[in-house]
């Protein structure tokens, strides 16, 4: 699943992990401050939430149902 922030970065997902799913894009998960983010514009307004880190690397995330990125104006 493909997950597009306002700059047009898109972010991919994986389904499998129970619950939620995989973030496949290590560049959207701020390791320090424990958040994700579009790695282009710096955004945290994705209709993701970060469920859980696990030790080997993977990083388990759900989508939020209702929380939309707002649309560019150029985009229209």
């Amino acid at each position: 699943m493909v997950i597009r922030c306002v700059c047009g970065n898109e972010t991919h997902i994986t389904p499998g992990a129970k619950p939620g799913y995989f973030l496949r894009d290590d560049a959207s998960f701020d390791a320090q401050k424990k958040e994700l983010r579009c790695p282009k514009c710096k955004s945290t307004a994705l209709p993701l939430e970060l469920l859980e880190t696990r030790s080997n690397g993977a990083i388990i995330v759900q989508v939020v149902p209702g929380r939309t990125i707002a649309k560019s104006p150029l985009w229209s």
